[in-house]
């Protein structure tokens, strides 16, 4: 009875997993290149899109979490995104803009690295290939 009990709560829980849901988040463009000199602040437009089979509210960051780069945190402003289902098929868009500054006595190089969601408060997970961000910081 009790071995039962446990394969019969280890079927619910899998059951339920295979069911979890991910609202889909994607950018346009999908990859991003600017040319910064040390001092100075540059900013480019993204479209933001989400998209889910059920209904969806998330609320999340774009700049503050990143992968797989070597873009110090505090070059990007992190601007706070809301999209919802509410829009016509589901699907809501936003538009943002990236914000770079690249502090004085920077090292000139290439930066790069995947810019993600953060999410902060959304009503199921998100699923997003990210943002790529090359930053080419100058000679000043």
């Amino acid at each position: 009875m009790k071995k039962a009990l446990i394969v019969l709560l280890a079927a619910i829980v899998v059951a339920l997993a295979l069911n979890v849901q991910a609202a889909n988040v994607t950018f346009a463009p999908q990859a991003v290149k600017l040319k910064v000199a040390p001092g100075q602040t540059s900013r480019t437009a993204l479209t933001v899109h989400g998209f889910s089979k059920s209904t969806y509210s998330l609320n999340f960051l774009v700049g503050s979490k990143f992968e797989n780069g070597n873009i110090p945190s505090e070059w990007l402003t992190a601007a706070y995104l809301w999209l919802d289902s509410k829009a016509e098929g589901g699907v809501s868009s936003r538009n943002m803009d990236l914000v770079v500054t690249v502090p004085l006595g920077a090292k000139p190089g290439k930066y790069s690295g995947l810019v993600v969601p953060d999410d902060m408060q959304c009503s199921e997970p998100i699923s997003s290939p990210g943002v790529i961000v090359a930053i080419e910081v100058s000679d000043s």
